[in-house]
């Protein structure tokens, strides 16, 4: 593998949080020449601690575990909390707690974690508040028009976003570089079909 594709590659276990991976990668780069080729911002941000905390996150949300969560966050991205521009993940963090309190049956607990955390300040929020909370007039929310809420697909994708956050919050892209490459390749070759066809037309 060159150092192009090393660079790329560990780029992309770091953002997804594949540790034992990356470093095994890490160490078959034998020669300090080809190490010292890869990125420098790729160098600087593999901080293990930080990865091991946002692994951690992804692992709770994906099963339903918000309060330890919320505890990684206020012991490893304190920041997180301090950043206006969180404010809606966080909040789609305490909506999602709020559906895991539904999941688990008890709808009294529910009813009194919205009235201590789900506060909206604006039209978006309220608008969450009013999809989560519809939960509680069902009984049998996984049978209800509302169900998709407690998929676990709603989870992951819940995941992926906070991890993304936090790869902003530490001046990382949010995606890896192989993400953008792809992305990138599948615009071309939609421009280049529609040149085709228009060329084709032409003739």
């Amino acid at each position: 593998m060159n150092i192009d594709c090393n660079s790329l590659v560990l780029d992309y276990l770091v953002h997804r949080c594949y540790k034992n991976t990356a470093k095994a990668l890490l160490k078959d780069i034998t020669k300090l020449e080809q190490y010292i080729y890869i990125p420098p911002q790729t160098k600087q941000y593999i901080q293990w601690t930080l990865l091991d905390a946002r692994k951690s996150l992804i692992e709770y949300i994906e099963q339903g575990n918000l309060v330890c969560a919320f505890e990684i966050i206020e012991e490893n991205f304190p920041a997180l909390f301090e950043q206006k521009d969180s404010e809606f993940i966080l909040f789609k963090l305490r909506c999602q707690h709020f559906i895991e309190i539904i999941r688990s049956g008890s709808e009294l607990d529910a009813i009194c974690y919205a009235q201590k955390h789900l506060k909206p300040t604006n039209h978006k929020l309220k608008e969450q508040v009013r999809e989560v909370t519809a939960l509680i007039a069902y009984k049998d929310p996984f049978q209800s028009q509302s169900k998709h809420l407690l998929t676990q697909e709603r989870r992951q994708a819940l995941a992926q976003e906070l991890n993304s956050t936090l790869l902003g919050l530490h001046q990382m892209s949010h995606q890896s570089s192989i993400e953008k490459l792809t992305k990138q390749h599948v615009v071309v070759n939609k421009e280049l079909e529609m040149i085709d066809i228009k060329e084709k037309k032409t003739k």
